[in-house]
């Protein structure tokens, strides 16, 4: 592995520390995967982390314009797809051959057949190129064991530091069998191909009509899987993707069920979502079923985080806090690109804060206090980072705690939880 696939891997962790992965990565055949984009330059690092294997990627030719970026793209075995508003579209011809190479080697390659990352609740019309290069490859090499894999990226909150991500595999999509047609009458092969990889991928991609109606989905299959499994406990920090595989269940039966008013749900969610925020609370679980000891006794835990959380947060506050307001000015309102600029400025700017702190400190003091600084500061503040992250939880449930006193609060919540529940489920 690369430095740059090290790093950047390490930083995709860092920021979203839970990536789970629903299904089984095939051992044998070869494969195009091909996944939705909602999150920029962070979803080909989370592919090769869910899959645990480097596939080579194709990625638009702009990033090879300069010579930072161009590293980058090499350093991660990407080639580039040239887009007809932004280059010579005839120069895709080498990169599909360099493609259909990579695969009769028995790699891998994968790529986001929507064209674009974008933030829209559903798929994007999806492009040709997975199909074109799957059936020209196989009409090179007929035996190859080739096949499309789909797989379907979720986060929880891209935009939000120390959120989850997920991914679900679906069934592979057979190829083979339009290999004569593909013989006959290519652009009817390549449209039947396109359209099934479509559908599968579809089918592993949590989808809504409004991007409302789609955190709907996620919020009452979260309910559900927590009264399955906990019978009405506290919700589970992990199985994020098994709460996202139970939200495309409930999208799936809603769409098959033909309800044409989606009104009464998304108004249902939203009402309930400020009922939440007038509560202070965002998990509803906690005003509904709140375990005291439990949750004192986990309070009382993050006491022993709090010194060195402290120090990081005095070392290293002002500079964390910079990164989010400047990084959503740099992504100009597109969230799908706001997590990645994120990643690389925080890396960037933090970096270049805790190099120049213990340098000043060691000049001022030093240079024994500088190296202190410099160990203490970056483990001081990922500590602060955690103790953040650990005492919002801690804070929902201290305050579904005290909410939980009040009845008639209980008695608003639950009602209004079974009536998107009835609409949703």
């Amino acid at each position: 592995m690369s430095v740059v696939e090290t790093l950047t891997e390490g930083l995709l962790a860092l920021y979203y520390p839970v990536r789970e992965l629903r299904g089984t990565v095939p051992r044998e055949g070869v494969y195009i995967v091909v996944a939705n984009h909602p999150n920029g330059l962070i979803d080909p690092v989370l592919v090769r982390i869910l899959l645990r294997r480097r596939p080579g990627f194709l990625a638009k030719s702009t990033f090879w314009e300069n010579p930072v970026s161009r590293w980058t793209m090499r350093a991660a075995h990407a080639l580039p797809v040239y887009r007809a508003h932004e280059a010579d579209t005839s120069k895709n011809d080498e990169t599909f051959r360099l493609c259909r190479e990579l695969l009769k080697r028995g790699e891998w390659l994968a790529l986001f057949p929507e064209g674009k990352s974008h933030s829209e609740p559903t798929l994007q019309a999806l492009k040709t190129g997975a199909a074109r290069i799957a059936l020209s490859t196989l009409a090179e090499q007929p035996d190859l064991p080739l096949r499309v894999l789909p797989l379907g990226l979720f986060y929880e909150d891209k935009v939000v530091f120390r959120s989850r991500a997920a991914g679900s595999l679906g069934e592979p999509v057979e190829v083979a069998d339009l290999l004569d047609t593909y013989r006959a009458d290519p652009r009817r092969a390549v449209d039947a191909l396109t359209e099934r990889i479509e559908v599968a991928l579809g089918a592993v991609v949590l989808q809504g009509q409004t991007e409302e109606l789609r955190r709907a989905f996620y919020a009452v299959a979260g309910w559900t899987q927590v009264r399955a499994s906990t019978a009405g406990s506290a919700a589970p920090r992990g199985d994020v993707a098994v709460r996202e595989a139970s939200a495309r269940t409930l999208a799936a039966r809603w769409a098959e069920s033909g309800q044409e008013d989606r009104v009464a749900a998304v108004g249902a969610f939203v009402q309930f979502e400020r009922r939440m925020a007038e509560l202070g609370v965002s998990d509803p679980l906690a005003v509904l079923d709140p375990r005291p000891p439990r949750v004192l006794a986990r309070t009382v835990g993050l006491i022993a985080l709090s010194p060195l959380a402290a120090l990081g947060a005095c070392l290293g506050w002002l500079p964390y806090r910079a990164v989010r307001p400047v990084a959503a000015r740099l992504a100009g309102g597109n969230d799908d690109v706001e997590a990645t600029v994120k990643i690389l400025l925080g890396a960037l700017v933090m970096t270049v804060h805790y190099v120049g702190l213990a340098l000043l400190v060691g000049v001022v003091f030093g240079p024994l206090w500088g190296v202190q600084v410099a160990l203490v500061g970056p483990l001081s503040g990922y500590m602060a980072l955690r103790f953040d992250e650990r005492w919002a939880l801690r804070k929902d449930a201290l305050r579904g705690l005290w909410r939980a006193r009040d009845e008639d609060v209980r008695a608003a919540v639950e009602r209004e939880r079974q009536e998107l529940i009835r609409l949703i489920g």
